[in-house]
């Protein structure tokens, strides 16, 4: 395994496949990575990376797409997730609270990991290319950064014109794209093709934060679809919050990866109050 210069070297497994749940009250933090159909027949490596960290009453959820053309975009992708995490981390620690800023400068982070880590290697930054989004939630608030293909959504309820909730699914924060390629955060030119946004709102019941192999858990094709998101709440109700992780395990089993590439499927989600994981309570 490549150092991620400047920070510490990791030595973890990449996974065939990952499937964990997390809580963050009042967030269940649900996640999915599978090694891509095309890569695991070639013998190639997974070049997706993704980081779900939290401190300070607030949590983050990184993914990182690294360019399947370039020799040493695995290395690039888990080399800006690592850097968002610690830049995000600190900053919380320091009392920051979640804005367009922090992430702004979060990925300048990423993108100065990712020279940091060329430079050391005397490679070119470009094979190390990688897209990259990210998400920040402390309570109701919630921001948002993106460069490059992969999405960010939100799931919320609606009433219909009968006064019964109706799920709805909505971009959150979608970056500018090329046409022909996509941007990646090691192009020096990334501050240009960065997008950001952020709420406060008590009303959105989850967020989705997915690499471009995992479209099909929340698009069809260009459009949006909301069977798969409309269902989680129905699923965290009859599951509970601690088996919650058989939904993802379903939607691997029988939903398959776009273009056979590798999947990481990131969802945060608010579970009815009265499902709720226990609090702690005192010794």
């Amino acid at each position: 395994m490549k150092p991620t210069a400047p920070f510490a070297s990791r030595y973890d497994l990449p996974p065939l496949a990952r499937l964990e749940t997390n809580w963050c009250p009042p967030w269940l933090i649900a996640r999915a990575a599978q090694h891509g159909p095309w890569h695991y027949q070639n013998g190639a490596p997974m070049d997706d990376s993704h980081i779900i960290g939290s401190t300070s009453g607030a949590f983050w959820m990184v993914a990182a797409d690294g360019v399947g053309s370039q020799p040493n975009s695995r290395f690039g992708a888990r080399a800006a997730c690592l850097a968002v995490e610690t830049h995000v981390a600190r900053a919380l620690n320091d009392g920051a609270e979640p804005s367009r800023r922090l992430m702004v400068d979060a990925f300048a982070t990423a993108h100065d990991a990712i020279h940091a880590l060329a430079k050391a290697e005397k490679q070119s930054p470009f094979t190390y290319s990688t897209t990259l989004a990210a998400t920040v939630i402390k309570g109701n608030t919630i921001v948002a950064a993106a460069v490059g293909d992969s999405g960010i959504a939100v799931g919320t309820d609606h009433e219909d014109e009968t006064g019964n909730p109706h799920f709805t699914l909505t971009p959150f924060c979608s970056a500018p794209q090329p046409g022909h390629a996509t941007f990646t955060i090691a192009d020096p030119n990334w501050p240009n093709y960065i997008a950001t946004n952020i709420t406060h709102a008590p009303h959105i019941k989850s967020v989705i934060v997915a690499t471009d192999g995992a479209n099909t858990f929340y698009l069809n094709g260009p459009a949006f679809r909301a069977e798969w998101p409309a269902a989680i709440d129905g699923q965290m109700r009859q599951l509970t919050p601690l088996t919650f992780v058989n939904f993802l395990a379903h939607f691997i089993q029988h939903q398959p990866p776009e273009n056979h590439d590798d999947r990481t499927l990131l969802i945060a989600c608010r579970p009815p109050t009265d499902i709720t994981p226990p609090a702690p309570k005192p010794r």
